[in-house]
């Protein structure tokens, strides 16, 4: 079967170890873009693409000629992530306390820093901010997130950063009593620390933590 655009796409944006949607939040595209390839991709859409991803080859992608990437640039590239995979650091942090939600904001994946990750499949890296989630996860390491379809699954009792209307949290995830709430539970026992109910029509997004990264 014809390999067609939308498909060499999916396998750049793989090549690349991002999910399909921060693909097209680095590229300033609509949710669904990726989806919709079949439509077309129009002039100014692709110029964004090859803008931001200048090592990705455009007769490749629209026509299957050649490789996927421009070699000069695509060897630039594995020297800087030989030792694992990219992934954009975001410019806030996850804590307790108020601060506005990354997506109701928005923030734009060009203005973030791309950090190596040692394992794939990252959406997002995020540093942690204050001491309740202390000692696994102690102020000022770095997590690696990838998002889940709360409405599907939730792992219970496993670590997740929740994107809320009052801000970013990352908490121990547990069911809670109250029907549509999840109870969020810090790994510190410190009194100061002590769980809270957050309703899930305030979570904008539901990250699970894979991977905390902090300096020795």
């Amino acid at each position: 079967m014809e390999e067609t655009v939308k498909g060499r796409m999916l396998k750049f944006i793989k090549h690349l170890g991002l999910s399909t949607r921060a693909f097209e939040i680095s590229c300033g595209l609509s949710n669904g873009f990726v989806k919709n390839i079949s439509k077309g991709i129009g002039a100014e859409k692709l110029k964004g693409i090859l803008e931001k991803y200048s090592e990705l080859n455009r007769e490749w992608l629209l026509y299957g000629e050649g490789d996927m990437l421009n070699t000069e640039k695509s060897n630039k590239d594995v020297s800087k992530i030989s030792c694992g995979y990219s992934t954009y650091l975001l410019p806030m942090t996850a804590l307790g306390g108020s601060l506005t939600g990354f997506a109701e904001d928005g923030v734009a994946l060009q203005d973030c820093e791309r950090i190596v990750s040692p394992i794939a499949n990252v959406d997002f890296a995020i540093s942690v901010f204050g001491d309740s989630m202390a000692p696994e996860y102690p102020s000022g390491s770095r997590i690696l997130i990838k998002r889940i379809n709360e409405a599907i699954f939730i792992e219970w009792g496993r670590v997740y950063v929740l994107d809320t209307a009052n801000g970013i949290v990352v908490k121990e995830i547990h069911k809670s009593d109250k029907e549509g709430y999840l109870r969020c539970v810090s790994i510190n026992q410190d009194p100061k620390f002590a769980p809270f109910e957050v309703p899930m029509s305030e979570v904008h997004g539901m990250y699970r933590v894979l991977m905390c990264m902090a300096m020795k």
